[in-house]
């Protein structure tokens, strides 16, 4: 499996967002266990949130912010690559933490 920080080097320009290592332990997690995915806030977010010592709204906004920036720096087609298929529906932070959290675990 490949590390969550691996997984996001293919992207570049990401690491200056505050949503970088939010978006690294939200993966991490998901990675361990996708059932998070079915309760992301009480089982993802909160955990992430009170380890970076920021509330949740703050941890959210942080990972809206990282999407964007992902997707603008090439990152549909980087999951598209990755899980070899076309994504055409709108990527939300919780669809972005499963994806790559996916792609995790390609080789």
């Amino acid at each position: 499996m490949r590390s969550a920080k691996e997984v996001l080097s293919r992207v570049p320009f990401l690491k200056s967002y505050r949503g970088y290592e939010d978006m690294i332990l939200c993966m991490e997690l998901v990675a361990e266990d996708e059932e998070r995915l079915v309760r992301i806030r009480e089982r993802v977010y909160l955990p992430v949130a009170e380890l970076r010592g920021e509330s949740v709204h703050t941890l959210e906004k942080n990972l809206r912010t990282f999407r964007q920036a992902f997707l603008m720096n090439g990152g549909r087609e980087y999951l598209e690559a990755c899980l070899k298929r076309k994504i055409d529906a709108r990527i939300f932070p919780r669809e972005l933490i499963e994806a790559l959290a996916e792609c995790m675990k390609i080789s």
